[in-house]
């Protein structure tokens, strides 16, 4: 599974993840069935309690910069009236990209938990553990949850749109 983080998601056990990374699958199927990339990413409490969900919209609004989690912490933010997201954990399909990663250090959060690794073909190809080195922030990690089924679901899409 990867590294796993200790600190806030103690009350989240291996069970409630999996049933949280489908509901992130569901807002997946959201993005595809708009004609967007195949990601998204919800934002949760240390319990596993929801607080927003966002899936990619970058084709759908011609903007390239609108990825699940920019548009998650862009949510979240404005409903919860803060810029510091630091108590609470993204959950995301596959691991962010060089910019949504560093939206969400720049919004605080340290606490993550990924399903399937990165494309290859990443431009710039800098992944989570890439910057997880280089951040002043200590970014607390966790891949692996559900990862073969994030991974087909992202395949599937992805054959649909060549």
């Amino acid at each position: 599974m990867g590294e796993v983080f200790d600190k806030q998601d103690r009350n989240i056990n291996i069970e409630e993840k999996e049933n949280l990374m489908k509901i992130v699958m569901e807002e997946v199927d959201i993005a595809i069935k708009e004609g967007n990339s195949p990601f998204a990413a919800i934002l949760i409490d240390t319990k596993g309690n929801i607080i927003e969900k966002a899936h990619n919209t970058a084709r759908s609004m011609c903007n390239p910069i609108l990825h699940a989690e920019i548009n998650l912490i862009s949510k979240a933010c404005k409903k919860l009236n803060t810029r510091d997201l630091s108590k609470y954990i993204i959950m995301s399909n596959a691991w962010s990209c060089s910019m949504c990663m560093s939206a969400c250090i720049k919004a605080k959060i340290s606490n993550f938990i990924y399903g399937a690794p990165s494309e290859s073909n990443m431009n710039p190809n800098i992944n989570i553990f890439d910057i997880k080195e280089k951040s002043i922030l200590d970014l607390n990690i966790e891949t692996g949850i559900l990862k073969e089924e994030c991974q087909l679901q992202i395949e599937n899409a992805r054959k649909k749109y060549r």
